[in-house]
């Protein structure tokens, strides 16, 4: 919908802000995936059958890949696509918020968006939004979507929390669970301590 004044639409947050704030985040979510060494492009190399020229540029952040080469990173890496779905759920939660409040409280609705979008909101306010709360805070989980972080809120808070807490508190299926912690494993913001049945996840800290 066009703003009612002024000429610009309202700017983007986040990665999708700018190019340059896109190749940034990619680049941040290729090093935590793949480490910051020669191997690194190699595997992105044979990922996405790109040249060296180009995999080292995403790392570098002098650009971010174009349409086809994104769309080869979705298909095979799951920190991407972790992001990519992370962004689609903030949008459409956005939406269905500026849908209840109405008209006369957009730019809440707006407000809201700018804070999902950014990495900056939390449900509930918690403590874990402390400038000291360690790898949530980090500009990766900018395309977390808000299971993830609600995931990496309580697992801070020293809560168990496997995939049926996940899909009975979301009210999804295990396999969406499963899928969210899976990517939080990927992106390197959690791992699995102890047995499988009496072992619990944690926070990585950098």
């Amino acid at each position: 919908m066009l703003p009612k004044k002024g000429r610009k639409l309202p700017a983007w947050e986040g990665a999708l802000a700018s190019r340059q704030a896109y190749a940034e985040v990619i680049a941040n979510l290729l090093r935590k995936e793949h480490g910051d060494t020669h191997r690194a492009v190699k595997q992105l190399m044979r990922l996405t059958h790109a040249s060296e020229r180009s995999a080292k540029h995403w790392m570098a952040a002098q650009h971010g890949p174009d349409t086809v080469f994104f769309l080869r990173l979705v298909a095979t890496s799951p920190v991407i696509r972790a992001f990519v779905l992370g962004i689609i759920e903030s949008q459409q939660s956005a939406l269905s918020e500026a849908a209840i409040v109405g008209p006369g409280r957009a730019s809440f609705g707006h407000g809201h968006r700018e804070e999902m979008a950014t990495g900056r909101y939390w449900p509930n306010s918690d403590p874990i939004n402390g400038p000291e709360s360690g790898p949530v805070n980090d500009p990766i989980t900018d395309g977390l979507n808000e299971r993830q972080r609600w995931i990496l809120d309580r697992v801070a808070r020293g809560l168990s929390t496997r995939a049926r807490d996940v899909a009975a508190h979301w009210r999804v299926s295990i396999k969406s669970a499963r899928r969210d912690i899976a990517g939080l494993c990927a992106c390197n913001l959690l791992h699995f301590v102890g047995a499988r049945k009496n072992g619990r996840y944690h926070l990585v800290r950098a």
